[in-house]
């Protein structure tokens, strides 16, 4: 993963910019599992620039359980930690998701160009079907 790269090329349906940890952080998490994956990168700025996070001892599991008491069904990240430029940042990685749809807080989302957007109710359950195999034509 070369994360200047991804830094310099900035958000989109893949991508995400954020300064700190927060519900942000898992809206779009389990928006990219309902749609195509993608990473959260935490501890830059929105334009990319690295602005750094604390990281203690505690912190990776903190972040999982949060994410995991948020997200029904439960979604487990890959979390990489990463030194740029002497400040510490956060890529939470997420693939899209079999089982659909992802659920944060009872609010589902899906990815649209750099943006998270709640889904319609059509929407959720045409995910409920595409992820069980029905049609009901």
């Amino acid at each position: 993963m070369d994360i200047l790269k991804i830094l310099e090329s900035g958000e989109s349906e893949t991508i995400e910019f954020k300064a700190s940890f927060g519900k942000e952080v898992i809206i779009s998490l389990s928006a990219f599992a309902n749609t195509k994956g993608g990473k959260v990168i935490v501890g830059v700025d929105n334009n990319g620039r690295p602005t750094g996070i604390y990281f203690g001892p505690e912190t990776e599991q903190r972040y999982l359980n949060e994410i995991k008491v948020a997200t029904y069904p439960q979604i487990i990240p890959h979390i990489t930690l990463l030194d740029i430029k002497g400040k510490s940042i956060l890529v939470f990685e997420i693939n899209e998701y079999p089982v659909k749809p992802i659920a944060y807080k009872n609010r589902y989302y899906k990815r649209v160009k750099n943006s998270n957007h709640l889904l319609s109710i059509e929407e959720i359950v045409d995910l409920q079907q595409q992820s069980l195999n029905i049609s009901y034509d």
